[in-house]
């Protein structure tokens, strides 16, 4: 095999995606889950935990993506809102 060329390895990059169901800030469990709907109003985010039953009615802006919606959530929980 004398003479041969090498082989140039491909780089594979891997893009990065943004999580769909996120961590509940009330009882802990990875089960909180953002459903983005359009309506007459505006969009409207129901965010909502699936463990113990924790949810909310979010009005976000046509920028903002479900990760956005929970981090509001997620701040109102905190702040003792809900």
């Amino acid at each position: 095999m004398v003479g041969r060329r090498k082989r140039r390895r491909k780089i594979i990059v891997r893009k990065r995606t943004l999580p769909k169901v996120f961590t509940c800030p009330k009882c802990g469990a990875r089960s909180v889950v953002v459903k983005i709907r359009t309506g007459p109003s505006g969009r409207v985010a129901h965010v909502m935990c699936g463990h113990c039953g924790l949810s909310a009615d979010i009005p976000i802006s046509p920028i903002h993506k479900e990760v956005d919606a929970y981090c509001k959530f997620a701040d109102m929980v905190y702040a003792g809102e809900l």
